[in-house]
């Protein structure tokens, strides 16, 4: 089950990257967005998954895809001539910062010494209720008043005549 997620994970992720339209961007994003809620399953974390799937497959990607079209009225630049050896270049030197930065990680006295957790359980409902309003109260407002003043100033732009 692990590699069947992870492979939707990773599929959705590279289709993204590949894909020219904004919209099937947004579609693979979706898969990858499963995928994700699939590992979260596989760790036994079932609120994560059903939250994964709720903000970000039903939220953001119907914002993202609602605020393309909303906001795409003009016609897209055509695609400058293709540079392979800048392409190869870039990949080339993207991959060496990463190992290099996961290298850097992996020696680092302070990852090895952070202590091992002792695991919880599983989140429940009632514990993400309890962290959220009883702890966290005040930034959930927060952003809930952003969000809020972000739909606003979004209808303010596309609308002229309000």
């Amino acid at each position: 089950m692990f590699l069947t997620f992870a492979l939707f994970t990773l599929a959705g992720a590279l289709a993204m990257l590949k894909a020219r339209n904004l919209v099937v961007a947004g579609l693979c994003m979706v898969l990858t967005f499963f995928g994700v809620s699939g590992l979260y399953l596989l760790l036994g974390n079932p609120v994560a998954a059903a939250l994964q799937i709720i903000v970000y497959s039903g939220a953001i990607v119907v914002l993202l895809l609602f605020v393309v079209m909303l906001l795409n009225s003009h016609e897209e630049e055509a695609p400058l001539k293709a540079r392979p050896v800048q392409r190869w270049l870039s990949a080339t030197v993207a991959a060496v910062l990463g190992a290099g930065a996961c290298a850097l990680v992996a020696s680092s006295t302070l990852v090895r010494s952070l202590p091992t957790l002792p695991l919880e359980g599983p989140m429940t409902l009632q514990k993400v209720g309890h962290v959220l309003f009883r702890e966290h109260l005040v930034a959930f407002e927060a952003a809930g008043l952003l969000l809020l003043a972000a739909m606003i100033g979004a209808i303010m732009i596309v609308k002229k005549e309000v």
